[in-house]
């Protein structure tokens, strides 16, 4: 094969390894939307508005009013409820003794000399 019918393959390999090489290297990205931000306000805040999280996107109160539906009775029961059922969960599983079915050896059967004596020296008889 002579140089001249290599020469047009040769250039198409260039053309097409500098156009993945660039690709490559990455490259502006294009522009991020903005977010649909509220004006800055000109007066200032009410007092009573400490309630309000304003991030400069949205405006919205820091406590949730979804649930007007539900009484504060039943809230209250809710919440007892589900603190009773944790705290029977821990009954039970301090019931089964855990510490028990522990294969490790205790802190206290782990010390290889006894501990030292504290305090004033046994009074003899």
């Amino acid at each position: 094969m002579n140089a001249r019918s290599l020469a047009p393959l040769l250039r198409r390999s260039v053309v097409a390894t500098r156009s993945t090489q660039s690709s490559l290297r990455g490259g502006a990205s294009p522009p991020l939307p903005p977010f649909a931000r509220h004006p800055v306000p000109t007066q200032k805040l009410v007092e009573n508005n400490d309630a309000v999280f304003d991030d400069g996107v949205a405006p919205e109160l820091a406590l949730d009013f979804d649930c007007q539906h539900v009484s504060s009775t039943e809230g209250l029961l809710s919440w007892l409820g589900g603190l009773t059922f944790f705290v029977g969960l821990f009954q039970f599983i301090k019931y089964t003794d855990p510490e028990g079915k522990n294969p490790a050896v205790n802190r206290t059967m782990n010390v290889v000399v006894d501990p030292p004596k504290i305090g004033p020296p046994p009074e003899e008889e």
